[in-house]
């Protein structure tokens, strides 16, 4: 079994910021030390999500997830420990010596991704070699620079029918396993098998941190033909359990950074398109990698992109396809624009023929909004010359407008849709209403929630068992995190274990005794998940602050609260005499029911009042702090 050493983990915790890893899927915005968004975990349309940067601790408040980095890339990519090292190591430039072997690690899912990260060095080198020749002659004859092969990771296929099946099966990689990720087909009737993409130029599709998902093979042409057999230009990887086509945007590893800066996602048809322009200087650019646009690919796409433009062919299909992905790119809560190249021009063609500068130009001054382009190609069409044909494009324009959630940017485009139709404005805010009805409508219908639209479907919660805790706990365990030993011992010896809700917060604080006395504690394993999954969400959540002792408890009670990250001790005092004062009380209400009962039934209430005055006598000593002097009755 594969291991990583805890000195290398450490390495990469070092390196990469856990604000910048979550910044590829969620839109982040800065409060004080932390940074808020939409949870990628669940849908949600107040930001519930919030990453910590002192400590490098994310925690949904909404859906309960929390954890480290390596937590956070396990959650968003769907992988085990060892694959999320990988992952982030590659991302800050560590090499990883693994101990026990090389070969897949059990988990099915993670030797999935081992295969696909063997596969793309695998086609990768052969452009180093004679066997790949065919291959480097044609990314080169196409005006890939190496630099940018090498940004992209494209590689070649080599003309035979076992090459990787062969060097895949010498690492360790069985034929089984290299079929369920589309790289080998079997012969059928135990005949073997034999490898799926053959003399092509291989386009890795990777996710946002790098992650090998699947490949889009080209075709090089001038090869040998079967029986005159035309091979199709591009197939790619089949649908596997690590790679779903409709969640990924091909270029969007390269690109995100740009696009986030500008805003503004293109968005192209083809591999080759993404791979000129980047090279060109655009590189705000991704492709639907051979799939039409879907709303998953379009809220990936909302965390970096305010605005999308789509670049598609002048053809029919192209603008089927892109009239089609405008209402996709609108429900996601993006504005749309529509960008047409001459006719027989692809974006790869123009900017190798004319250049980025006039690229950019026609990206600027020929841009259209949805309104114009509906319009234009309905007037191309004829659509427009008959009533019934008008009344059905102000219908589609009125149904895309209501997509749009800004009332600002609905007025803009009912105006300009009634300027172009040439007709009243009130016409059209009738169909308008309508089509918000409709709209709302289909909201609240019970829908199948849609996988997470980045690369992989995390891994199911359990069910979830609601965790009883006050304010006060939560402070408790937030300051024993935090400050250690010294900590605790201040607490739990002031402190029973039966004052601490039963659950998931006495089970944690019980943790924290083991180890205390072990001479161990030490907050890390409670956030790594060492203690499981749940008890790690839960310790991200404490170290979240989602809760905090209330400023006017002062006021209520004449209980201070200082500032924890100020004078930790004192916090830890005002919460512990918060928390006994709560515990306390609870007594009192009980004891003052048994009185109740037993004046009912006409017995003597002499020994329940002095339970009563005993209680009363200690919430004054509590008040007083005198609790401050006590041991806890539980030995630590």
């Amino acid at each position: 079994m594969a291991r990583i050493s805890d000195s290398v983990v450490d390495d990469v915790r070092a390196a990469v910021d856990l604000v910048d890893v979550v910044g590829d899927y969620v839109r982040l915005k800065k409060q004080g030390h932390r940074f808020v968004g939409l949870c990628p975990f669940h849908n949600e349309k107040t930001p519930s999500f919030s990453v910590d940067a002192r400590q490098d601790l994310f925690y949904c408040f909404g859906c309960k997830r929390g954890g480290d980095l390596f937590k956070f890339v396990e959650e968003i990519e769907g992988v085990g420990f060892l694959d999320s090292v990988r992952l982030l190591a590659d991302r800050a430039g560590i090499e990883i010596a693994e101990e026990g072997g090389s070969h897949p690690e059990s988990d099915e899912r993670e030797s999935m991704h081992a295969a696909l990260r063997f596969a793309a060095k695998f086609f990768f080198d052969q452009l180093k070699r004679d066997s790949g020749k065919r291959g480097l002659d044609y990314l080169l004859g196409r005006g890939f620079s190496k630099e940018t092969i090498i940004t992209f990771g494209i590689g070649y296929a080599p003309d035979s029918w076992d090459a990787l099946l062969k060097a895949a099966t010498a690492a360790q990689f069985k034929p089984e396993l290299l079929e369920k990720v589309g790289l080998v087909k079997s012969r059928g009737a135990g005949e073997g098998s034999y490898d799926a993409f053959r003399d092509r130029v291989m386009f890795p599709i990777l996710s946002p941190v790098g992650k090998v998902l699947g490949f889009s093979g080209r075709v090089v042409p001038g090869g040998k033909k079967d029986d005159g057999f035309e091979p199709a230009k591009y197939i790619n990887t089949s649908e596997s359990p690590v790679y779903h086509k409709s969640e990924v945007l091909y270029g969007l590893k390269q690109a995100k950074t740009e696009i986030r800066g500008r805003e503004e996602a293109i968005l192209v048809e083809g591999q080759a398109d993404v791979v000129s322009l980047y090279q060109e200087g655009i590189k705000n650019v991704v492709a639907s990698s051979g799939t039409a646009l879907t709303q998953q690919q379009v809220n990936l796409l909302a965390r970096y992109a305010k605005t999308v433009v789509l670049l598609y062919d002048a053809d029919s299909a192209g603008i089927t396809a892109a009239l089609k992905a405008v209402e996709i790119v609108l429900s996601g809560g993006l504005a749309v624009y529509v960008v047409q190249l001459p006719e027989g021009a692809d974006p790869d063609s123009f900017v190798q023929n004319f250049g980025a500068g006039a690229f950019r130009k026609v990206m600027k001054e020929d841009r259209i909004d949805f309104v114009s382009f509906y319009v234009d190609e309905a007037r191309k069409s004829g659509r427009l010359e008959t009533g019934e044909g008008k009344g059905a494009v102000a219908e589609a324009l009125m149904r895309a407008v209501a997509l749009i959630d800004d009332p600002v940017a609905q007025e803009h485009y009912i105006l300009r849709a009634a300027a172009e139709l040439g007709v009243p404005d009130t016409l059209l805010r009738t169909r308008y209403k309508e089509a918000s009805r409709n709209r709302r409508k289909e909201e609240r219908k019970p829908k199948r929630e849609h996988r997470t639209p980045h690369v992989s479907e995390p891994p199911p919660l359990t069910e979830e068992v609601p965790v009883t805790m006050r304010p006060e706990e939560e402070s408790l365990l937030k300051l024993m995190f935090e400050h250690g030993p010294p900590m605790v011992e201040h607490i739990l010896m002031k402190m029973g274990i039966e004052e601490f809700s039963s659950g998931m917060v006495r089970d944690v604080v019980q943790h924290i005794i083991q180890r205390y006395q072990s001479g161990t504690f030490d907050g890390e394993p409670f956030l790594r998940g060492d203690l499981g999954p749940d008890i790690q969400g839960f310790a991200a959540g404490v170290l979240s602050e989602t809760h905090a002792l209330s400023d006017n408890w002062e006021v209520k009670v004449g209980i201070d609260v200082p500032k924890m990250d100020a004078h930790p001790f004192e916090a830890a005092n005002s919460a512990m005499q918060y928390l006994k004062l709560d515990r306390v009380d609870e007594a009192i209400e009980r004891v003052k029911r048994q009185v109740f009962r037993a004046d009912q039934r006409g017995e003597d209430l002499t020994p329940i009042q002095r339970e009563l005055d005993k209680l009363n006598a200690l919430k004054i000593q509590i008040q007083r702090g005198e609790f401050l002097e006590w041991h806890a009755q539980t030995v630590i």
